[in-house]
C-alpha cells in the first residue's frame, strides 16, 4: 500500500473511535498486533477503544506524516471524565477516582506500523499529566528531608 493509503487507515481509526465504533476501529488492526509493546488481539483493542469512547474522546488529527510502513501523527484529544473506564486508559488517570464530570483537552503523538493494509504496531505519547491537572487530580509527592538540597 502507498503512503496516502496508510495515512488514510490511521485517520479512519481516529474517525471510528470518535464516532463510537470501537469494533470498527479494532478491525483496522491485524488479528494479533502490538499496542505499546504488548501483544493484543482485536477484542482487546475493542475494549480499549470502548473505554476511550466511554470518555467521549474525540480525536482531531493536526499533522500526519508517513514513510515506508510507518505513519506518525499529532492529535488533539478532547473528552469528558463522566465514567470510570473498564480498561485503565490514559495511564490510569481516569480510573483513580470517581468521575469528575470535567472536560479535558490534551495532545497525543502516535506512531503506527502498517503492513498489508493492517495496523500491526502502535505506540503513543500522551499528556496524561495535563489531563490529570484539568480534572483536578494532580498528585504532589511529599518531599522527604533527605531530598532537599543541602545548604552551605
Amino acid at each position: 500500500m502507498g503512503l496516502e493509503q496508510n495515512k488514510g487507515i490511521v485517520r479512519r481509526q481516529f474517525q471510528l473511535i470518535s464516532a463510537g465504533d470501537g469494533k470498527g476501529a479494532a478491525a483496522l488492526y491485524a488479528p494479533l498486533s502490538s499496542n505499546h509493546g504488548r501483544k493484543v488481539d482485536r477484542d482487546g483493542l475493542s475494549r480499549i477503544f470502548d473505554s476511550l469512547i466511554g470518555l467521549r474522546e474525540q480525536f482531531v488529527v493536526q499533522e500526519i506524516i508517513a514513510e515506508g510502513d510507518l505513519v506518525a501523527c499529532r492529535t488533539i484529544v478532547t473528552g469528558k471524565h463522566d465514567t470510570r473506564p473498564v480498561v485503565p486508559v490514559g495511564g490510569g488517570v481516569y480510573s483513580i477516582t470517581e468521575p469528575t464530570g470535567l472536560q479535558y483537552s490534551i495532545q497525543h503523538i502516535h506512531m503506527f506500523k502498517i503492513v498489508d493494509g493492517q495496523i500491526v504496531e502502535h505506540w503513543a505519547n500522551r499528556d496524561d499529566l495535563g489531563a490529570a491537572r484539568q480534572l483536578g487530580l494532580e498528585l504532589v509527592a511529599p518531599v522527604d528531608s533527605k531530598d532537599k538540597l543541602m545548604e552551605g
